[in-house]
């Protein structure tokens, strides 16, 4: 498996016409920086990761990305398993600032796949 090969960066997100009603409004981006954020350093807290990818205070940016490389074997497996989850929740909910922020949903996931 490529290492350096790009599974997220949050510049695509902003070119996609089907992420959002408007992909390029500043609430959006703002979003999913945020959700960004919030699941970098869940991966990162968990153990997932293979280095760190955003510090304790960085904040996100258009260049933001994760590679295979950056995370472990498991976090792979849970990126998908859980991480996508949370973003598929997230693309749902009418809440959008509520999903982004819906730890016990990860949490729960978490459980989840470590009880497999």
């Amino acid at each position: 498996m490529d290492k350096e090969r790009i599974i997220e960066k949050l510049d695509w997100l902003f070119k996609s016409a089907l992420s959002a009603p408007d992909p390029t409004s500043e609430e959006f981006k703002e979003e999913q920086f945020l959700f960004f954020e919030n699941y970098v350093r869940f991966l990162q807290d968990n153990g997932f990761t293979t280095r760190v990818l955003l510090k304790e205070n960085e904040k996100a940016t258009a260049e933001s990305q994760i590679k295979i490389g950056d995370l472990t074997p498991e976090g792979l497996k849970f990126y998908f398993y859980g991480i996508r989850k949370w973003r598929e929740k997230y693309d749902r909910a009418k809440d959008k600032k509520k999903a982004i922020n819906d730890f016990n949903f990860i949490e729960k996931k978490l459980k989840q796949f470590r009880e497999q």
